[in-house]
């Protein structure tokens, strides 16, 4: 098995994956002993799953699990996720949801629990509309970014392959290179390979893999770029 992400250790992502594997299973038990008045402890317990789980699927990829083992792993996670996401504090989850559910082609039933969460707290934001406006083609489009550092230069991308898409590709390339990891200083992942705690899961620029693949740009030149999800984009191939 060949890693996708060699700044953690094989090791390592197999500790971090069996660790949240147990968390998730305490949380599911804690579950069990709410009830309807505990809306509250319900949601927040649901966020935790959600956090443990998709860091798991996320850990399997840059592991070099295939491509079908993370679709497993990615609606398990869905079927979290759908219970407990608000734009406050999970807008970059919903862009990696939105992502890999294109690239990994999921039902559109399965597409529409992601819109869902959505419809009930819509940030309004460009990315977000355009992931979901390729499945959907009427959903309302907007052109505010809630984050404009770094996904803003996603847009460049959009507009660029209307009329050259060497042109769009060069310019995921420079997002890639020179933006979209320092975009997100400011998010409890950055740095992670650096902690003295093994934490690190992976890096990737799932939006990055999804737009490529939504606008059918001929993405070779990104093949072995850091944080480009390649084989997912590809994984039919």
């Amino acid at each position: 098995m060949n890693r996708r992400d060699t700044l953690n250790s094989q090791e390592n992502y197999h500790e971090i994956i069996e660790r949240q594997k147990e968390y998730i299973l305490e949380e599911l038990e804690d579950l069990k002993g709410y009830n309807s008045d505990d809306q509250d402890k319900i949601n927040d317990t649901y966020e935790t799953i959600v956090k443990y789980s998709l860091d798991n699927l996320i850990a399997n990829y840059s592991l070099g699990e295939t491509i079908e083992s993370i679709k497993k792993e990615y609606l398990s996670t869905l079927e979290y996720y759908q219970h407990s996401w608000s734009q406050s504090n999970g807008y970059v989850s919903m862009i990696w949801m939105l992502s890999i559910g294109i690239m990994l082609e999921i039902e559109q039933e399965q597409f529409m629990k992601l819109v869902s969460c959505v419809e009930k707290d819509n940030p309004n934001d460009f990315l977000i509309d355009f992931l979901i406006s390729s499945k959907i083609s009427d959903w309302e489009k907007h052109n505010n970014f809630k984050f404009p550092r770094p996904y803003e230069n996603i847009k460049q991308v959009i507009d660029l392959s209307k009329d050259n898409k060497e042109a769009a590709v060069e310019r995921l390339l420079k997002y890639l290179q020179k933006e979209w990891y320092r975009g997100h200083a400011d998010t409890g992942w950055y740095d992670a390979h650096k902690s003295k705690w093994n934490i690190h899961t992976g890096y990737w620029s799932f939006e990055s893999g999804a737009v490529a693949k939504i606008l059918g740009l001929s993405d070779e030149i990104l093949k072995d770029q850091q944080y480009y999800p390649y084989d997912m984009v590809h994984w039919k191939d």
